[in-house]
């Protein structure tokens, strides 16, 4: 991107140009999301190409992608906010931190693949710590996500931590 944002006004968050980012790397995703929010996109994220091509379609995409107009993140009844920073699973809202807000928002981002403790812990705060700091997060957002309804958290042990329905995701 060329030139500064700041010498021209946003459009209006309804009318402004959507793009969709398709990315592997976590760390990556927070940065190219914010860089083209600030640019005044409206930002769509799909981990592989198929995810893609299934969100751009419109069909029921692998992660569940929100529909226009929605707002957030969609997986299952699971669904967050990104403009409110909040969640809700079904019509109950999720009380959540905003470590746990972060690590909702990085499963949701890659549902269905597993996230290694060392790519939750760049993505909730941006540098390494230990692991049962993480398993920590993990189990209070856990707790919270999980109370009223299928699991959709899992752990893959000895690889990490997972957002989908209970069939095992491909590593």
């Amino acid at each position: 991107m060329y030139g500064s944002t700041s010498d021209r006004p946003l459009p209006p968050r309804g009318e402004a140009p959507r793009v969709l980012v398709v990315v592997e790397d976590p760390g990556a995703v927070d940065l190219l999301t914010a860089t083209l929010q600030l640019a005044g996109y409206r930002v769509e994220v799909a981990a592989t190409g198929t995810g893609a091509l299934t969100a751009r379609s419109g069909g029921p995409s692998a992660g569940g992608r929100p529909g226009p107009g929605d707002g957030g993140r969609r997986y299952d009844d699971l669904v967050i906010d990104d403009a409110a920073c909040q969640a809700r699973r079904g019509r109950r809202a999720l009380d959540l931190t905003p470590a746990e807000y972060r690590l909702l928002r990085q499963m949701l981002l890659h549902a269905e693949r597993v996230l290694s403790k060392e790519q939750i812990s760049r993505s909730v705060w941006g540098e390494s710590r230990a692991d049962n700091a993480i398993e920590k997060l993990v189990s209070r957002l856990r707790r919270k996500v999980d109370r009223d309804g299928p699991p959709l958290i899992h752990n893959r042990r000895g690889f990490g931590y997972w957002l989908g329905r209970s069939a095992r995701p491909d590593a």
